[in-house]
This record gives structure tokens, sequence and C-alpha cells, in this order.
């Protein structure tokens, strides 16, 4: 069972015509996920790690802002962190973080997979904060790195 290529390439032109659903789903989907990286590339929002984020708080008077539901935020949050939905962050609801837009300002999400957490990154950039991170891994990574979480409000 040899593997001939130009016999390859002359069945090619067969396969998409009948599979062309199939086929023009996958570039859909190829284009989204180039979309998703050139957003990711140019928006220049850097991860940061969990010491990474204390030390940003602790020694450049930082803040974090956890973008979760506020019913996620009460099961457990970093402690003094402040709840600002990215709806809020995208609508320009920030009065409480007016003060921090020279200063770290830490968006935490739920995990790292967490696309609100980039796009309230970019909103806050716009919105001219200059030193803004993403929690790397969010609340998900904090806590099983056996960082301390909090239930007050």
């Amino acid at each position: 069972m040899d593997f001939n290529f130009s016999e390859f390439l002359n069945e090619f032109p067969d396969f998409f015509m009948r599979h062309y659903f199939m086929v023009g789903a996958w570039f859909v989907v190829l284009v989204m996920l180039i979309v998703v990286q050139f957003k990711l590339l140019t928006a220049r929002i850097p991860k940061a790690t969990s010491g990474q984020a204390v030390t940003l708080v602790n020694r450049n008077d930082g803040v974090f802002v956890d973008i979760r539901s506020s019913e996620g935020f009460a099961l457990g949050h970093i402690a003094n962190a402040l709840n600002i939905s990215a709806s809020d962050i995208k609508n320009g609801k920030i009065s409480r973080i007016d003060n921090y837009r020279d200063r770290p300002v830490i968006l935490v999400g739920k995990d790292k997979f967490d696309s609100e957490c980039f796009n309230s990154g970019r909103s806050l950039k716009k919105q001219g904060f200059t030193k803004v991170y993403i929690l790397e891994g969010g609340i998900l990574d904090w806590s099983s790195s056996n960082m301390p979480l909090s239930k007050k409000k």
C-alpha cells in the first residue's frame, strides 16, 4: 500500500465537490482561529502569574478586578478584589477603578479560556488604562495554587 501523491492531488477536487459543506465549515473555523490569534497578538495584554500579580498589587499599588458574575464572586474571590462585570467594563461603568489608570489592573476570569478577560482588557486599554494584565489561568489556577480566597464582600 504505497502512497501516491499525484493520485492524492487528483482526488482532492473530487473530495471538495462531494463534501463542500464540511470543507466550508472547516474553512470558517480556520478563519475564526486566525482572527482570534491576530487579536491576541495585536492586543498586547500581558498575562501575570499568581506570584507576579501579587507583586504588582502589593508593590505597585495595583488592584484585582474580578469580572466573573456576582454569584461566582460570592463563592470565592481574591481578597480586596473588586467585582466589575465585563459588560460594565465594556460600557465604561468603571468609576470604582478610575484612579488606577496608571497603576496595575489585574483582570481575573474563571479560567485560562475566559475570553471575557481578554475583551475587558482591550476595553480598559481603549479607555486609557496603561497597565492592564490578565491573571494567567484565572481564579481556577489561583485556587489550585493554594492561594487564599475570600468570601467577604
